[in-house]
């Protein structure tokens, strides 16, 4: 009794360490992965929101840097059938009413390539002066295949106006006494555009845009003056392009830089992602919280269920010492918690289902022995043999010796092969080989009656597979599917993934889908011979030696060919006795 005390002791408290043990893991591993989870959840969040702002501002800008564009292009188009020297005054109005259309177009000027104004507004003599030396004006005259884009701050070159301006400069042709000379477009806009747009998206608390020239200078910034700028502007010249978190000051920030079409500008947003990494922070104590309190939940419960189930099982165990000294045909009997007693039901279950599968085992031991048996004898067929014979004795009669010598060496070489010495398994050239012999009889019986080729895979050759399953599908392709007239036959042979793979083509009426369906049907019927012997001989062998994945399947294409395919797992090639 104390033994028996100490044993339901020891498994009681092995159920208990084994309970807590997986509880406790399933329950880290639970928390682990749900904030792991949240992390990668509000991370692909952030980006995807980081990623739809700035796209949605690049989008705004680049609409507007579009209009802007279109406006240069159509005064473009309109000053091309117009000479400056004979008709100023017209180009002078498509300049006037072009600005005049626009609110942000401060003004709109041509300058030849001297830097001389010819049309827009009134400039002093000093600015004209100077133009020349404006980046505008020399970026424009230096690439003339695009716009550019310049802001730094400067006034505008018109006397009558005096605001902080964008230069928008390309370099255009125009007509002057008959010759085409090249000169500067200048459009002027209105910064306060640039400030408006950048207004219209509310970024968070520290939250800015900012906006780079080509020369990864600061053209406009929407972050509070108080705020550290240059630290901003270093951490966008070193991300250039793309999004990545970083930390400003004292806000969490997601940065995402992207490009101005048409400009050589960089548009870089900053979202405030601070409450979100807030509550990613505050989830891992959360869950550390919920990991303690379940652990002790989990261990007064694991410890209540250890001790009413203790004993039934060591009832259990005990019965299970018997069947495992051999006592196979014991039934357990074991009473207590319901768990415990469904458990003794489903053993018993299984103790059944492994008696039935061992005579299972042993009738398809019997039942192998019995169809190979039966497969010896349908292949040494004595009216094939004695239609052979007759064969030879009828071309002896007829001065035939050298088809008498062949049919006799392949009837020789036929019955060598199908005895292989008390063999099951022989090699794939063999096989074939058996296969040739059989043929090589036929067609000097049946003369002109059929052709037969082989298409065999090399390296098929020298693995082993159990004997005489092609002769039978061979034979029905003379008898039953070339029938009585002229056709062909194919042996075809490879290998398929896991598979052996081997088919058995002829030519003739072919079979319609109900007889193939009768045939399968037939093939997978236990003791029905009634259709195709040869073919349920060699798919029932098949089957026992290699298992369910192996076996016959017939394709038809009616009034032209019947394909019989025999498919082998590889790894099972070994005669298994």
């Amino acid at each position: 009794m104390k033994n028996r005390a100490r044993i339901s002791l020891s498994i009681g408290n092995s159920i208990l360490a084994a309970t807590m043990g997986v509880v406790s893991v399933a329950l880290l591993l639970t928390g682990l992965l749900y904030y792991f989870s949240f992390s990668q959840r509000a991370q692909r969040l952030i980006e995807k929101q980081a990623k739809e702002i700035n796209k949605q501002i690049v989008l705004n800008y680049e609409r507007y840097i579009e209009s802007i564009i279109e406006t240069a292009n159509y005064i473009q188009i309109a000053s091309v059938p117009l000479d400056w020297s004979l008709d100023q005054e017209r180009l002078q109005d498509i300049y006037a009413l072009n600005s005049q259309l626009k609110e942000d177009v401060v003004s709109i000027f041509l300058f030849d390539e001297m830097g001389h104004r010819l049309l827009g507004d009134r400039i002093s003599r000093s600015r004209e002066l100077a133009v020349s030396g404006e980046a505008w004006f020399t970026g424009a005259l230096r690439d003339s295949s695009i716009f550019h884009f310049v802001a730094d701050g400067a006034q505008s070159v018109s006397a009558d106006r005096d605001e902080e301006v964008i230069s928008v400069s390309k370099s255009v042709m125009y007509g002057q006494a008959g010759e085409e000379l090249r000169g500067v477009l200048l459009i002027e806009l209105n910064f306060q555009v640039i400030r408006n747009l950048a207004q219209k998206t509310d970024l968070g608390p520290g939250g800015h845009i900012l906006i780079l020239d080509g020369d990864d200078e600061a053209v406009y910034t929407s972050q509070d003056p108080n705020e550290n700028q240059q630290e901003s502007l270093q951490r966008a010249l070193d991300t250039v392009l793309g999004g990545l978190e970083t930390t400003l000051g004292t806000h969490q920030m997601y940065l995402n830089i992207n490009t101005l079409s048409h400009t050589r500008w960089r548009i870089a947003t900053y979202l405030n992602t601070d409450e979100i990494e807030t509550v990613r922070k505050s989830m891992l104590p959360l869950a550390l919280v919920i990991f303690g309190v379940s652990m002790i939940g989990t261990t007064i419960l694991a410890a209540f269920i250890s001790f009413r189930i203790s004993e039934p099982l060591h009832q259990l165990q005990r019965i299970m010492g018997k069947i495992e000294a051999g006592a196979i045909n014991t039934e357990v009997s074991v009473s207590g918690q319901k768990e415990v007693v469904m458990l003794g039901r489903s053993f018993n279950s299984m103790l059944l289902k492994i008696r039935e599968l061992m005579d299972r085992v042993v009738a398809e031991q019997r039942e192998k022995r019995k169809t190979e048996l039966r497969a010896l004898q349908n292949q040494i067929n004595p009216h094939f043999l004695y239609n052979s014979l007759d064969s030879i004795v009828w071309l002896a009669e007829h001065n035939r010796s050298e088809d008498v010598i062949t049919t006799v060496i392949a009837l020789a070489r036929f019955f060598r092969i199908s005895i292989s010495r008390g063999a099951n398994f022989i090699k794939v050239r063999d096989e074939i080989e058996h296969v040739r012999n059989y043929l090589t009889i036929q067609s000097v019986r049946y003369v002109d009656k059929f052709t037969y080729s082989f298409d065999i895979d090399e390296e098929l050759m020298d693995r082993k597979v159990m004997k005489l399953i092609l002769q039978p599908l061979v034979e029905n392709a003379i008898h039953h599917g070339i029938g009585d007239e002229e056709g062909s036959i194919s042996v075809q042979g490879s290998l398929d993934g896991g598979f052996m793979v081997f088919q058995v083509t002829n030519t003739g009426y072919g079979l319609t889908e109900k007889r193939i369906a009768e045939i399968h049907k037939s093939l997978n019927t236990p003791g029905a011979w009634g259709t195709g012997v040869g073919l349920k001989n060699v798919n029932q062998r098949l089957q026992i030696y290699y298992g369910e994945m192996a076996g016959v399947r017939i394709g038809s294409l009616p009034d032209e060919r019947t394909t019989v395919t025999i498919r082998i797992p590889t790894g099972e090639e070994e005669e298994n006795e």
